[in-house]
């Protein structure tokens, strides 16, 4: 006998009414998700945003200190902002102040373009002195703790003074801790505290009058004249010439500046935000060409000789400045939720503080007119109100269509006697009613059968 099968108790339903029914539930249930999430994400930062009194016309921030701690009360920047940063914690202060000049250096010959990159500390070999000799031919300065030692001098010239005790590298290991002058395996101990230089490429200073400093770089040009394009107003906002004024020539000696922006351009260069410019006049300067050390020591002694004694061209930086110091932030909440590494970026580009003569990160910032405590690197009125409008008007509009679908789902599906969802506007009402008339003559002749067959049944017995 073949295996009887069971009747379906509940007949196969439309899968279109039943797949829109399920979909619109599960638009409904994610659209609320994205509006709880998005309170914390988008609506509240943007409700601090437009009430922050933050000023939209962005001045300039230089770093001045910039600090990991493992204490985390604040951090400029933070990874995932539902949870409190913890772990990598920088703190970075800098200083605010206005725009410095634009300017276009005209008929400009023998360029040229040095670059002296930071130090990588962490690219540098460590040395194990705790493992048998590997320590028994050290030469140079290292810096050192409990046995594990790195060679500074690799990368940097060291002016030093060893004047401390003397370690044997291979039998006093445990005592390697701080800098040490080593020769072979007898390390001094420097106790006084030293500088270093890094090795870089010489700046050439043969028939050049234009010194330019763009972070780590310094690039030279022999140049007739200099046009400003604007000028300064202290601490206000400067003003924007219509027609660029000339403020500087050949004549008046070597000019040095810090830029911004350097662009080589056909018989000229381009900058921006050019600040504390000066002039050369009679001080020294080594020919042929010089080291970025001795170059920046130069530099030093021309800031007696202001290019503009008024401040409005090139300006002295201390007359732009608005605020000494300030927390900088990377937006107004001081975290980001990519969880993409954006803060190690923000870390490399706004961190740099000057340490060991580098160049100190400079960047566009935005600050409160009224309130000094802190500065945002990304500030945005336009994006902001834009990003709220989409995180508004998305998850209600599917919330909205998905409510208002399942309300006219309601209304016009309806359920049989056979347990089946029809659209009752969609099916012939004469044939509803005929499968209802059927369904009821079927009834009762089904029954009398049944009990027919137990009758036959009861009497075979």
């Amino acid at each position: 006998m073949g295996r009887k099968h069971k009747r379906r108790l509940i007949p196969e339903q439309d899968r279109r009414i039943c797949g829109s029914i399920c979909f619109c539930q599960f638009t409904i249930v994610i659209s609320c998700v994205a509006l709880v999430y998005l309170s914390v994400a988008i609506y509240m930062p943007s409700h601090r945003a437009f009430h922050a009194g933050i000023d939209p016309d962005p001045v300039m921030c230089q770093t001045i200190n910039t600090t990991l701690t493992n204490n985390c009360g604040w951090a400029s920047c933070g990874e995932w902002c539902l949870t409190r940063t913890t772990g990598f914690c920088p703190q970075i202060h800098a200083t605010v102040r206005r725009n410095g000049t634009d300017i276009v250096f005209k008929n400009c010959t023998k360029f040229s373009s040095i670059s002296c990159p930071q130090v990588n500390m962490a690219s540098l070999k460590r040395y194990n002195c705790n493992n048998g000799s590997e320590c028994s031919v050290l030469s140079g300065v290292f810096n050192c703790s409990l046995g594990h030692c790195v060679n500074i001098s690799e990368l940097m010239l060291c002016h030093h003074k060893a004047d401390g005790i003397v370690v044997d590298s291979e039998k006093d290991n445990m005592k390697l801790n701080g800098f040490f002058s080593c020769q072979s395996s007898r390390c001094t101990k420097i106790k006084s505290p030293f500088s270093c230089d890094r090795y870089c490429p010489n700046i050439p200073t043969s028939d050049v009058n234009v010194y330019l400093m763009q972070d780590d770089n310094v690039i030279t040009a022999r140049c007739e004249r200099g046009l400003a394009l604007n000028k300064a107003n202290g601490n206000l906002p400067g003003v924007r010439l219509t027609t660029p004024e000339q403020f500087w020539d050949d004549r008046n000696g070597s000019i040095v500046a810090s830029c911004l922006h350097v662009n080589k351009e056909v018989g000229g260069v381009r900058t921006e935000d050019c600040v504390n410019g000066t002039l050369l006049r009679d001080i020294p300067v080594p020919q042929p060409s010089i080291n970025f050390t001795s170059f920046l020591n130069i530099y030093e002694r021309s800031l007696e000789y202001p290019a503009d004694p008024a401040n409005v061209y090139v300006p002295a930086q201390r007359s732009l400045t608005i605020y000494n110091s300030s927390r900088l932030y990377i937006n107004i909440e001081g975290c980001v939720n990519t969880l993409k590494g954006e803060c190690k970026d923000f870390l490399t580009t706004h961190g740099r503080d000057g340490d060991n003569q580098t160049a100190q990160s400079r960047y566009p910032c935005y600050y409160n007119q009224n309130d000094s405590f802190l500065v945002v690197a990304r500030f945005d009125l336009n994006k902001t109100r834009t990003e709220l409008l989409i995180a508004i008007i998305v998850p209600s509009g599917l919330f909205v269509i998905s409510l208002t679908t399942l309300v006219i789902i309601t209304r016009s599906v309806q359920v049989g006697d056979d347990a089946k969802m029809r659209c009752r506007y969609c099916v012939d009402k004469q044939e509803v009613e005929g499968e209802d008339e059927g369904l009821v003559e079927a009834t009762p002749s089904s029954s009398q059968g049944q009990m027919n067959e137990n009758e036959i049944k009861s009497m075979a017995l």
